[in-house]
C-alpha cells in the first residue's frame, strides 16, 4: 500500500465520498503507484456515487460505457452518467447525449440527445456545441435550422475544434446559414488546417485548384 493509499483509505473507510471518489481513481488511473485494478476502482466510485458524489458518478459512468477495465454495460453507464447529468455535470451530460444519440443503454432518442448537447453546450463544452450543431444541421430531434448550426459550429471553432472549424467553413463556402463568404471559409479551412485536420487541408487544396481564393 502506497503512503497516499494510507492517507486516503481510512477516510474512504469512514464513509467521506470525497477519499472514496480519490481511492476509486488511484485504481482506475494507477496513480501514486497504485497498481490498475478496475473492480476496486469500480466499487469505490459506486460508494461515491450513491452519495451523489457528481465526479464519481461520471467516472463510474466511464468505467461501465468504456469496458476496458470492468465489463461493458451501456445502461448502467446511463444510469450513472444521467444521475451526474442531473448535477448539472458537463461530461456526463455529452456522455449521456452520445448515448440517446446512438441509442447505446437507452432508446434512442434525437431530442433528448440535443438537450443534453444543449445543456453542456452552454457549459461551454465544444464537443457538445459540435454535436448540436450536427444535428440542427441535419435536422435530428430539432427542426433543421442552418443559422442555428452555424452559430453553434461557430461556438465550437473559437474553441479550437478542428472539426467545427470545418463545419463552419463548409457553410460560409455554401451560403448555408451565414452570407457566402469565401474568404471567411478559407480562413476557417486554414485555422483547422494548423490543427492538424487532413479534410480541411483537401478543402484549401480544392479552393487553390479551382482558384476560387
Amino acid at each position: 500500500m502506497t503512503e497516499r493509499e494510507q492517507c486516503i483509505r481510512p477516510l474512504a473507510e469512514k464513509g467521506l465520498a470525497d477519499a472514496q471518489f480519490l481511492l476509486g481513481e488511484m485504481y482506475d488511473k494507477g496513480l501514486d503507484g497504485v497498481a490498475v485494478d478496475g473492480r476496486k476502482a469500480s466499487e469505490w466510485y459506486l460508494k461515491a456515487a450513491e452519495q451523489g458524489h457528481a465526479e464519481a458518478q461520471y467516472a463510474l459512468g466511464w468505467l461501465y460505457d468504456e469496458g476496458e477495465k470492468v465489463r461493458e454495460d451501456p445502461s448502467l453507464a446511463a444510469r450513472w452518467y444521467t444521475k451526474a447529468a442531473e448535477q448539472g455535470h458537463g461530461l456526463a451530460l455529452v456522455a449521456l447525449g452520445v448515448l440517446y444519440a446512438e441509442g447505446d443503454g437507452v432508446a434512442q432518442n434525437y431530442i433528448e440527445a440535443a438537450n443534453c448537447y444543449r445543456r453542456a453546450a452552454e457549459l461551454g463544452h465544444a464537443i457538445a456545441q459540435l454535436w448540436l450543431a450536427r444535428l440542427y444541421e441535419k435536422g435530428l430531434g430539432l427542426a433543421q435550422d442552418y443559422t442555428l448550426a452555424a452559430y453553434w459550429y461557430r461556438r465550437a471553432a473559437e474553441n479550437d475544434d478542428d472539426d467545427a472549424q470545418v463545419a463552419l467553413a463548409r457553410l460560409y463556402e455554401s451560403g448555408q446559414g451565414l452570407t457566402l463568404n469565401v474568404r471567411e471559409a478559407q480562413a476557417w479551412y486554414e485555422r483547422a488546417a494548423k490543427l492538424g485536420n487532413e479534410t480541411a487541408r483537401l478543402h484549401l487544396q480544392g479552393m487553390y485548384v479551382s482558384q476560387k481564393v
